[in-house]
């Protein structure tokens, strides 16, 4: 039995260009700051617990469960890197996956997205993406790109 739990947006978590740290290029490194929290564990516990119920009342001999204790974004869909919001101080996208900053970039992964269910997201990231493409095309044909 395997579980993948939501870790909600904490603005704990960040990821920002480095300040004095440069890759061979000159360009600044990235810098990510990201861990689970009280809830995080709390979520684990449960699933242990109700996993080992859940087995144990189908009849299940000789259960093992254990934490892994791996790093965040190892095994599932981490999203949330790059937010999508209205206001440039507290999101880096706008609504149509645009850089408030720096028009002519899109992102339309799950960085864009705060948060996610159990799913696989992958056709919404297909939906996003046709939505700033076609937003792209519009401003380009407006001279605005």
């Amino acid at each position: 039995m395997y579980m993948q739990g939501e870790t909600v947006p904490k603005e704990t978590n960040v990821v920002k260009l480095s300040e004095d740290k440069k890759d061979q290029w000159g360009i600044p490194l990235l810098v990510t700051k990201v861990d689970y929290d009280e809830n995080d564990e709390k979520l684990l516990k449960d699933f242990l617990q109700q996993g080992q119920e859940m087995l144990d009342n189908a009849g299940v001999k000789n259960i093992d469960h254990h934490d892994n204790h791996w790093a965040p974004g190892r095994d599932i869909h981490e999203m949330g890197g790059c937010r999508m919001g209205k206001d440039p101080k507290t999101s880096l996208l706008n609504k149509w996956n645009q850089f408030h900053n720096c028009k002519n970039v899109f992102v339309t992964d799950g960085a864009c997205m705060t948060s996610t269910a159990n799913q696989s997201p992958s056709i919404l990231y297909m939906a996003l993406t046709a939505r700033a493409a076609n937003h792209a095309v519009e401003e380009l044909k407006k001279g605005n790109l």
